[in-house]
């Protein structure tokens, strides 16, 4: 008897250890959805133009994936009530959508440095570049493989001992919604 509330306590332990750590995660991406683009514009000195606003897009679309994913996984972790097999599907539906659009984003930008005058000048053809890297990566880091490393002591030990990256965590949440899980 002793054992076993010594077990639930551990549990407890480490889903609030858990639960500490990943709820900041949908609250710093949702106030990228915001903070990033104006901090584009605000470099730019408002000089952004399609070049920049396709892959800003992506971008955009990317953190509100992983916002509204992280929020999903925090309230499934808590017990609360809430459609998480449904959340899924939609981050499911998404995917090929969000893959077009940041494949698009890329081109735009490329299409920036490519063509010069299609941008309002070089502060558009970097914003587009940053914006078109970071959908990409998030488009990786959500849909394939777990980028982030820097905030969990063991995933970074994991990485500096040169076993790869893992599936991230929304890879196996979509993975198990395909197996009925």
């Amino acid at each position: 008897m002793a054992q076993r509330k010594f077990d639930m306590m551990a549990d407890n332990r480490t889903r609030a250890d858990l639960l500490a750590r990943l709820e900041p995660y949908w609250k710093m991406e949702a106030g990228n959805v915001v903070v990033l683009p104006l901090v584009m514009l605000l470099l730019s000195g408002g000089q952004l133009g399609w070049v920049s606003l396709v892959p800003m897009a992506a971008m955009v679309a990317m953190l509100v994936i992983g916002a509204l994913y992280w929020r999903g996984k925090v309230r499934q972790l808590k017990g609360e009530a809430q459609d998480w097999p449904g959340l899924l599907r939609l981050i499911a539906r998404l995917q090929v959508p969000v893959l077009v659009l940041t494949l698009l984003g890329c081109a735009a930008a490329a299409a920036g440095w490519l063509m010069p005058d299609l941008a309002c000048g070089t502060a558009d053809r970097w914003s587009a570049t940053a914006s078109a890297v970071l959908a990409a990566l998030e488009y990786v880091n959500y849909y394939h493989r777990q980028l982030q490393h820097f905030d969990n002591k063991a995933d970074f030990r994991r990485m500096l001992a040169g076993k790869g990256f893992r599936q991230s965590w929304m890879a196996r949440d979509l993975a198990g919604l395909k197996r009925g899980e």
